[in-house]
């Protein structure tokens, strides 16, 4: 008699915080756990997920991302794989940075609503320690905390994310520990080269003003390079195109929320923000806009509830550019994130500007002379003018209205690629049309997780 197979279980992990300014990086917490588990026979269900959280959070590292993985197994493995989660994680974090407060986050069976929520959340809200307490206590979900407890909320926001609809996939090469903190040797050439060779496949590789290569961080993180895009076979390709003259000590591919503006989702009035939301006000243009020190433009947006400055900064490029053109009228959605100032005022960051309806640009002339028809000159407000030559005199209410034109035009403007957040939609994912086909994903999924989990590569 032939023995029942085994009953198989979803297995979460959500892990953040094992990182500071100084060493680390969550991703590769997660890389490393994840191919341990992979090589002790355990099943991923999906990629490792590298879930961007709302990038305003002041106390963040780096790009605010927590790590997710998802597993298949039998009930009897899941404390093997505890052990092996939590080890991981505290093998891989820098305990000794006031900052870090690591936690690991394990979820048997399926994600509740509850949870999802509180995911869609943290994309664009500040989340407390309290509520995430209460929402694993709903959840089911088991907590580990090394050291402080901020770290559960990403660690349990990223087990919830949604990843279903929108997503990109990132491919990240990790140095050997003794290079670290030596500078990258990627070539950029080869970059320049592999940026035009899959180019539509891939985005922010180059900046395309500056030449500037973008796929490299600066920090002392264990990260040499990573590319993002669709599809991770073609990542795949585009990663082998690039020439390192170092040794690469592991290599792992993400299925993410990057570049997807996941956190500019949430409409809100004026009157209901408070700092470090992420945020779309819709309205008029009400203060003219204005430049300030260091090439700067700030202009302000009314709607029903209230007024709140927006701040389109010099790196923004055509974002700063348009709205120096808005006057007082135009119809815009900015989106962006909320920064406090030091008296309790908000302002918005913009990192995208929508132009939805443009007034008229009216300028008032001072009337020709009736007799000579030369410009009258003013006598002052609210006195009419006077020809200067034949010393006639006319009322104020025949100055002449004259329209401006205007080069500005309606639809939506982005920063540069340089200036992009993780979590910004590059202009070349516009149209991309959602949901995905399910069964290109899933051939991709499958064709991927088990040819390249781990990635071959010699400096």
């Amino acid at each position: 008699m032939r023995e029942a197979p085994p009953v198989l279980t979803e297995f979460h992990i959500g892990i953040d915080d094992t990182d500071s300014r100084l060493a680390g990086c969550t991703t590769y917490t997660a890389a490393l756990l994840f191919q341990e588990l992979v090589s002790q026979g355990f099943k991923p269900l999906d990629f490792p997920w590298l879930v961007r959280l709302n990038p305003n959070i002041p106390w963040k590292t780096r790009g605010n991302g927590a790590l997710s993985l998802h597993l298949s197994m039998e009930d009897g493995r899941l404390e093997e794989v505890k052990k092996i989660a939590v080890a991981a994680v505290e093998r891989t974090s820098d305990l000794n940075q006031r900052a870090t407060d690591p936690a690991v986050v394990f979820l048997k069976g399926l994600i509740s609503n509850s949870l999802r929520e509180f995911s869609a959340r943290a994309l664009h809200d500040i989340l407390s320690v309290r509520e995430a307490r209460q929402i694993a206590k709903d959840a089911g979900a088991e907590a580990h905390l090394l050291k402080g407890s901020r770290g559960l909320v990403g660690a349990l926001a990223s087990v919830g994310a949604d990843l279903d609809h929108d997503h990109t996939f990132e491919i990240i090469a990790y140095r050997t520990h003794e290079y670290i903190r030596s500078v990258r040797k990627v070539s950029q050439n080869s970059v320049r080269l592999m940026n035009e060779m899959y180019q539509g496949s891939t985005f922010n590789n180059v900046d395309p003003e500056t030449g500037r290569i973008l796929i490299c961080p600066h920090g002392p993180d264990p990260v040499l390079f990573g590319i993002r895009g669709e599809n991770p076979v073609v990542l795949t390709e585009a990663f082998n195109q690039v020439d390192v003259g170092e040794p690469i000590e592991r290599v792992m591919i993400f299925k993410t929320n990057q570049g997807t503006d996941a956190h500019l989702n949430c409409p809100r009035t004026v009157q209901a923000l408070r700092p470090y939301q992420s945020a779309i006000i819709a309205g008029k243009v009400g203060d003219a806009p204005r430049r300030i020190r260091g090439g700067h433009v700030i202009f302000g947006t009314i709607d029903e509830t209230g007024t709140i400055d927006c701040a389109a900064y010099s790196t923004t490029g055509d974002v700063r550019d348009i709205a120096l053109q808005l006057i007082p009228g135009d119809s815009v959605a900015v989106s962006g994130g909320i920064r406090p100032r030091p008296l309790g005022e908000l302002t918005l960051n913009i990192e995208r500007l929508k132009v939805t309806r443009l007034v008229d640009a009216i300028r008032w002339e001072n009337p020709p002379c009736s007799k000579c028809g030369a410009r009258c000159e003013s006598m002052g407000k609210g006195q009419g003018f006077r020809c200067r030559r034949c010393k006639l005199r006319f009322p104020r209410t025949i100055r002449i209205r004259k329209l401006d034109g205007r080069t500005i035009r309606l639809g939506e403007y982005l920063p540069p690629p340089r200036a992009h957040r993780h979590l910004t939609k590059p202009a070349c994912r516009y149209g991309i049309s959602l949901p995905r086909s399910p069964e290109k994903h899933n051939l991709a999924t499958k064709q991927t997780l088990e040819s390249l989990v781990l990635i071959p590569r010699a400096a």
